[in-house]
């Protein structure tokens, strides 16, 4: 994770820099260039954290927090996870922010009945973190990303 929160940080550093100079350090308003850059910064935020990961689970079948905790993912026959498993894998990460997004599109809809829209991310949660839950149920304590990308992660060392 803090791998991760260090992308962002330095992307959101980045746009907020261009913006800063381009406002002459808010003498002026900042030019619509500047405010697009940073905006452009946001968004490659999602982007970058996917290709963190899959470079990572494709090159070594592990990120940097894995290494650090002496575990590494691979296929289900206990071959490396290569590229095909490295994007299965990917894929299954992005079914939880598709599940969460899902839950913040709902409280949107309902966002004149507060219990509505607090319901509807909380089981949003409740259910990206039963992809979680279900590994303490599995006798190979795969997730429901691992399932999706037929993974396993074992431990190395």
């Amino acid at each position: 994770m803090l791998v991760l929160f260090i992308i962002a940080a330095l992307l959101f550093i980045a746009g907020s820099l261009v913006v800063l100079i381009s406002s002459n350090f808010e003498k002026v308003d900042p030019s619509t260039t500047a405010i697009n850059f940073f905006w452009a910064c946001a968004g490659a935020i999602a982007p970058a954290f996917l290709l963190y990961f899959f470079i990572g689970l494709a090159w070594k079948g592990q990120t940097v927090g894995a290494a650090v905790m002496q575990i590494m993912v691979i296929r289900g026959d206990g071959r490396p996870l290569g590229i095909l498993g490295s994007v299965a894998r990917v894929i299954g990460l992005l079914v939880y922010t598709l599940i969460v997004a899902a839950g913040g599109i709902a409280a949107f809809a309902f966002r004149n009945s507060t219990p509505i829209a607090a319901a509807s991310i909380g089981v949003a949660f409740l259910l990206a973190a039963g992809g979680f839950i279900a590994a303490a149920f599995d006798s190979h304590r795969r997730t429901l990303h691992d399932r999706i990308a037929g993974t396993i992660v074992v431990r190395i060392g």
